[in-house]
């Protein structure tokens, strides 16, 4: 038993991935991302949310619980999904409207008769953190490390209006 915990923390710390919370859905458009993110620490950021949440860089043999949360950064735990064999996932909201406010991931691992165990602290995460990073729509990215938090903070706003602001854009084109 504790050798599977050695082998688990050092895949930990071998690797990390990055959630990025998304403006539009299916992962597309602008996002506010956090960087090196390690299982059951949460990514989100208070009152604004979000259509979709990207799961970037995760190493191919890993199955995962990817979860959703709503209700400000990581508040209520909205979904979790089973995910493994691919290097990106996105969890897109099925509704026209933006809700996610943060995203997390623990380790699936299984016990010896095949019968899936999930990490103990799969309800909720262990710790959370703020976005560390912003990408806009036309692809110019920020360092929110770098701003004072009310900067931060209207950045990552615009962030998430991106898309709004896109699609308003281009009905007032046709007029």
């Amino acid at each position: 038993m504790q050798y599977s915990q050695i082998l688990l923390a050092l895949a930990t710390a071998a690797s990390a991935l990055d959630i990025r919370l998304r403006a539009d859905a299916n992962c597309n458009g602008a996002y506010i991302a956090c960087t090196n993110i390690n299982p059951n620490t949460c990514c989100g950021r208070d009152i604004v949310a979000f259509r979709s949440i990207g799961y970037v860089a995760i190493p191919s043999n890993w199955r995962l619980q990817l979860r959703t949360y709503l209700g400000g950064s990581c508040k209520t735990l909205n979904g979790i999904q089973t995910h493994q064999s691919s290097t990106n996932a996105c969890v897109s909201e099925p509704f026209t409207f933006a809700t996610y406010t943060g995203g997390g991931y623990n380790f699936i691992s299984t016990r010896r008769h095949g019968i899936p165990v999930t990490d103990a602290s799969a309800e909720g995460c262990i710790s959370s953190v703020e976005p560390d990073t912003a990408v806009l729509a036309d692809g110019i990215g920020y360092n929110l490390r770098d701003l004072s938090e009310p900067l931060a903070a209207e950045l990552a706003s615009t962030t998430a209006k991106t898309s709004v602001l896109s699609l308003l854009g281009r009905v007032l084109q046709m007029d």
